[in-house]
């Protein structure tokens, strides 16, 4: 049937943009015949079909049927009767191929013509320069994330939501498709590649010249039985996870690429989350 199939990263399906246009178009016209029951949109694909295939494209400078059958059917009445005695036994077959593969040859040139303008559009925004490596590190957009800052029973808004969240570390870099691959290590269920455009880089702190935003990172606690505790800073958040709950903690002396999402069962006797407790005494 020719389909093809194009992989691509999360949230970046720019693989076809000629069928993407094309579905939105199909779109846009289907809502001028769908009621408020939307009914009614299946009989209205014939004429919205028909009409597509009459309109002229913008980059190839034909119309598909133009294309196709050699010729734009007729939506109108003559206004002049034709004068020609032509029948369909006299049309030369020869000359409908030939002028079919004209306006073939002529629509591919317009359609590469259309392409370098559309690609010199879109250079003027772009550099031939990869701006990120692997080991350094990025913040990612959460704008196909919201869920994550979401709770339910809460009434949150996307406008007070972070932009960006992070920094993540680069585990590995494509150029040729302009991903990367990220360590998220708490989100193990996201696929990690993401498009160049889903990310920024992450400007580090100078310490020389700002020496009190360097987090001095405090050294575990070693307890009786062997295990490394950490001092816990603060609770940022909860969510509902089975019968409990879950707390996002931020570690004292740690930034926040180092939060974590811990089990109720593991916060016993701690005074930041008594804290955290007693700040949300009325919230449902």
């Amino acid at each position: 049937m020719g389909v093809k199939l194009k992989m691509s990263t999360v949230y970046h399906p720019e693989t076809d943009g000629a069928s993407e246009r094309t579905n939105k178009t199909i779109n846009q016209a289907l809502r001028f015949h769908v009621e408020r029951n939307q009914l009614g949109w299946v009989r209205a694909l014939p004429r919205i079909r028909f009409d597509m295939m009459n309109t002229i494209n913008k980059s190839t400078g034909f119309s598909p049927f133009q294309l196709r059958m050699g010729r734009s059917p007729r939506i109108i009445p003559p206004l002049v009767p034709a004068t020609s005695n032509t029948t369909v036994t006299n049309i030369n077959a020869w000359h409908v191929i030939r002028k079919l593969e004209t306006d073939v040859l002529e629509a591919q040139d317009n359609l590469l013509k259309a392409k370098i303008l559309q690609l010199t559009q879109s250079n003027k925004h772009r550099t031939l320069k990869f701006l990120f490596k692997i080991g350094s590190r990025v913040r990612l957009s959460t704008l196909h994330r919201r869920n994550d800052y979401k709770a339910k029973g809460e009434k949150r808004v996307a406008k007070f939501m972070p932009c960006y969240d992070g920094p993540y570390t680069i585990i590995d870099v494509d150029e040729n498709h302009s991903t990367v691959t990220l360590d998220l290590p708490n989100s193990p269920n996201i696929f990690p590649v993401f498009h160049t455009s889903e990310v920024l880089p992450y400007t580090e702190s100078d310490t020389s010249l700002f020496p009190s935003r360097r987090l001095e990172e405090l050294p575990p606690i070693v307890v009786p039985n062997g295990d490394e505790e950490y001092f816990i800073d603060k609770i940022l958040d909860a969510r509902r996870r089975g019968r409990g709950y879950q707390y996002l903690v931020r570690w004292s002396g740690y930034g926040a690429e180092h939060d974590e999402w811990l089990p109720g069962s593991e916060l016993h006797d701690c005074e930041a989350l008594d804290r955290w407790l007693a700040s949300r005494v009325g919230s449902p």
